[in-house]
């Protein structure tokens, strides 16, 4: 098993419709928007614990991006990506509640760079 890095993007819809009125309220919803999302990530245990980057959020029209990575120790790039999606479930149908749905998730795994581990042993075990 490896150290992996899966860069994660997950594209919600805010369940806003278009329109003038909803436009400007949208603008006064954005920070309510990122607090409901971040406390949904930081309230599960497995996504707070795994994800070892900042949230990153990104607004387009009346959806918005997150972005992040997520670490985990699988048997290859594909399994890491399933449970970085995976995970992700747990908290799908708590954002739906508040009017914020899962459109897309996109995972691209990478191995995690160890080789301060390998400098480390090194030092201490020459």
């Amino acid at each position: 098993m490896k150290d992996y890095e899966v860069n994660t993007a997950v594209l919600f819809h805010t369940g806003f419709a278009d329109g003038e009125c909803n436009r400007l309220m949208f603008e006064g919803m954005k920070e309510k928007i990122v607090n409901d999302i971040r406390s949904a990530f930081e309230k599960d245990s497995t996504l707070s614990q795994n994800i070892t980057s900042n949230l990153d959020f990104t607004f387009s029209g009346y959806k918005v991006k997150v972005e992040y990575t997520f670490s985990c120790h699988d048997e290859n790039e594909a399994e890491a990506e399933s449970f970085s999606n995976y995970c992700l479930q747990n908290i799908r149908e708590g954002l739906q509640e508040k009017g914020y749905t899962m459109e897309k998730v996109t995972c691209e795994a990478g191995e995690m760079d160890m080789a301060w581990l390998d400098r480390l042993e090194t030092m201490w075990f020459g």
